[in-house]
């Protein structure tokens, strides 16, 4: 209608129409970038919002960042390799950290460093994410967003994964396999095990759960990538972080 419509071709346009469609903390946001705001700050709230949409901004330290879904205008928020837990993370014999620069053939990455795997028997990965900053009455989920490296081992045992909210008593544990079906040389017995899928941008990801944020309700999510059964030794996965994203939403 705002092609053949000047009044509405104006109100398709209008800064107040899209400030309301923009998270009401947007400004706030926006002012955690570690990339000047400046850019920002001068667009049309209608501009704003498709750049926030296609464009992930880092905010805080840089280990975090921050785009929205373009359909709905809902936050998602993707948690960097280092801004996660991952034990014996900080060791070199265990872990290395790689730069784009140091790693050509990784996928690009929109944080500053990612996790790759020397070797480990001992896999623990966490991270959480505080309900307050999420858009509210939203069922969310949480992605591991990773690649496997041209050489790896013992990445064909399934691991747990979970999410829950830190003040739940309660834990329940998925199987799922971080290798793909095409590189199995068994078929897992289990109906209900996990795998994961490619990306638009390369990386592979594969849901570790859900959860439903609650209006005004301040909470913690605690999302967990482990394999502390089998002990067997585990290298080639590299880590991009975790994405906490709404479900649902086409």
């Amino acid at each position: 209608m705002s092609l053949v419509s000047r009044t509405f071709s104006s109100a398709a346009a209008s800064n107040l129409v899209w400030e309301a469609l923009l998270p009401p903390d947007h400004q706030q946001i926006i002012s955690e970038s570690v990339s000047s705001s400046s850019s920002l700050n001068i667009l049309s709230k209608k501009d704003l919002y498709f750049s926030l949409c296609d464009n992930p901004i880092l905010i805080g330290n840089g280990n975090r960042s921050f785009t929205m879904h373009k359909r709905s205008g809902k936050k998602i928020y993707m948690l960097g390799a280092r801004e996660l837990r991952i034990i014996w993370g900080d060791a070199s014999q265990y872990w290395n950290w790689y730069s784009l620069a140091e790693s050509p053939v990784l996928p690009k990455s929109r944080f500053s460093e990612v996790a790759h795997l020397v070797e480990v028997c001992w896999l623990d990965v966490l991270g959480r994410i505080e309900t307050k900053i999420l858009s509210p009455n939203t069922r969310y989920g949480a992605y591991l967003i990773y690649t496997i490296g041209d050489q790896f081992g013992g990445l064909d045992q399934p691991v747990k994964l979970s999410v829950r909210f830190l003040d739940e008593i309660r834990c329940d544990f998925i199987n799922a396999y971080l290798l793909s079906r095409a590189f199995m040389d068994d078929t897992p017995e289990e109906e209900d095990a996990r795998f994961p899928r490619d990306r638009e941008d390369m990386w592979m990801e594969i849901e570790m759960g859900e959860f439903f944020n609650h209006d005004q309700v301040d909470r913690v999510v605690e999302m967990h990538l482990r394999e502390i059964e089998v002990l067997k030794w585990k290298s080639g996965l590299v880590i991009h972080g975790i994405e906490v994203r709404p479900k649902d939403l086409r």
